[in-house]
């Protein structure tokens, strides 16, 4: 206990510690040392276990890392790996050699030299003083408390945060709850020496459950590369585009899409590269044109190992027009004898699906895509013909709809001499100027129809004396004799042209009206 020259009392003082502890070593039984002792073997022989797991899981990273060199994941857990095992290591040493400090110097381990004691079983089990000596007065506890803490957080620190909580670590120095005693006092300062190599046993098992919790935690993490499934969406998929003929089928496929956020691909649709965001390809192109529209892309997708993968895909959407309809249905008309210029579309589909007919004259392609021209012969005498228009479709015909249109013949010219439109006075000049009757087709709704003069009667009746006749026939010229009179034409003299004959796009016709002109 002490050395020197002491006080008698001081002497004393010593003499009744040592009384003391030899009364709290004979209350501690040797059954419950010896249940200290099995308890340890118990724990050592778990540890062997630990030991084992862990060894599989840093084998696994490193085979990883092997198969996968250019995965930089990989070599990061490997390296953080090596930190934590070589944390492992360090504090494995350090029980150890404090296990063997503290054993050894109270005379070892029984190898069957003492009866009584199982093999193994420490010989001085029961002393409560050295340890408590070096734990509390020389400090070995605090610095034990302090070693503790930091391996712990050495080998959590290299998780991230997220992962760090998943650990339950049992490595920490936490206290009774209320208890006023530091964590060195509550565990060696009045515990035997069985039970604190037992503690000891405990905290080298904490250090290799923990160390096993970090490595697996990097190794899942590791190989969530290669599960690149990470979340889930219902899609449709229509096998035959949205827009469905009435009488037709609605066939899509449906199913569950997975996609990961952590995968890396390129993707190229038509050649031009897409935005690739948490997994997804978002493409978008402005729609142009009308009917169906196909295109073709490629996902590329880079292997662990460094390889690139190819996927082609193909895909097809529709464009419409912006559509609203209005029909005159008192203006369906078709007229005779000229090409009458229609246009036909089916929204959803394509110009090439789109098939037209007419259930009387001929129509031909007006070199669009969806233009027509519907020519009815001047003969035709039906009052009206129908406009079919159908598609291919589902390997057949499916008909659209049809529209009714009138036929009429195009209407008749009216007759024209030289600048004179219409009947009544007008001045003496305009008739002296007049050389040619003309018919016209004025207001009607296609240009470039023209009727050519066949024939006329034209009438010179002086205000006094008897009417001058001349009848024409082959062109619109009014004969030079007739212009003769026409010169000399005075205030209240009339010129009148009838029985006019005009040929147009249906043949001859006589045209009802004629012109009167009365100089003024």
């Amino acid at each position: 206990m002490a050395g020197g020259n002491v006080s008698p009392r001081q002497k004393m003082i010593n003499m009744m510690y040592l009384v003391l502890t030899a009364l709290l070593a004979l209350n501690v039984s040797a059954e419950i040392l010896k249940a200290f002792h099995l308890v340890e073997v118990s724990m050592s022989k778990a540890g062997l276990n630990i030991d084992k797991k862990n060894a599989d899981i840093l084998k696994a990273i490193d085979s990883y890392v092997s198969n996968n060199p250019t995965d930089a994941k990989g070599k990061n857990a490997q390296v953080e790996a090596a930190k934590v095992d070589k944390t492992s290591k360090a504090a494995l040493k350090y029980l150890g050699d404090l296990k063997t400090l503290l054993v050894d110097g109270e005379g070892g381990k029984n190898s069957g030299r003492k009866e009584g004691k199982a093999d193994g079983e420490i010989e001085d089990a029961s002393n409560m003083e050295k340890h408590a000596n070096l734990f509390i007065v020389q400090g070995k506890g605090k610095e034990l408390r302090d070693n503790i803490n930091k391996w712990r957080e050495d080998m959590l620190a290299v998780l991230s945060p997220e992962l760090r909580k998943v650990v339950k670590s049992d490595l920490n120095t936490d206290v009774t709850p209320g208890s006023t005693q530091t964590w060195e006092s509550e565990l060696f300062e009045h515990s035997p020496l069985a039970a604190v190599v037992t503690l000891l046993t405990k905290i080298e098992n904490d250090v290799k459950n923990t160390e096993a919790q970090v490595l697996d935690e990097l190794k899942k993490d590791l190989t969530k590369v290669n599960i690149v499934v990470d979340q889930f969406d219902a899609k449709v998929i229509p096998n035959k585009g949205t827009y469905i003929i009435a009488g037709g089928k609605y066939e899509a496929d449906i199913f569950l899409a997975a996609s990961s956020s952590r995968s890396t691909f390129d993707l190229t649709v038509n050649g031009s590269k897409v935005e690739v965001e948490n997994g997804i390809g978002k493409y978008s192109v402005a729609a142009s044109g009308q009917g169906e529209k196909k295109y073709k892309g490629v996902i590329t997708q880079t292997q662990i190992d460094g390889t690139k993968k190819e996927y082609p895909f193909e895909g097809e959407y529709f464009v419409t027009q912006p559509l609203a309809v209005v029909s005159a249905t008192k203006m369906n008309v078709v007229y005779r004898a000229i090409p009458n210029p229609i246009s036909v579309s089916v929204p959803g589909f394509d110009a090439s699906q789109v098939v037209v007919s007419a259930s009387t004259g001929s129509l031909t392609s007006a070199g669009q895509n969806g233009m027509y021209n519907i020519l009815v012969p001047p003969t035709n005498s039906s009052p009206d013909l129908t406009i079919s228009v159908s598609v291919k479709a589902d390997g057949g015909m499916k008909k659209m709809g049809e529209m009714r249109f009138r036929l009429k013949n195009i209407p008749k010219p009216t007759p024209q001499l030289g600048s004179i439109e219409v009947s009544g006075e007008v001045d003496a000049a305009r008739i002296k100027g007049a050389n040619a009757v003309f018919t016209l087709l004025k207001d009607f709704a296609f240009e470039g129809i023209n009727y050519t003069v066949k024939g006329f009667t034209i009438v010179f009746q002086p205000k006094t004396g008897p009417a001058i006749f001349e009848s024409v026939s082959g062109n619109g010229i009014i004969p030079s004799r007739m212009r003769g009179y026409l010169q000399n034409v005075r205030t209240g003299d009339k010129v009148l042209v009838v029985n006019i004959k005009a040929e147009g796009p249906q043949g001859m016709v006589q045209i009802p009206s004629s012109v009167v002109a009365i100089s003024r």
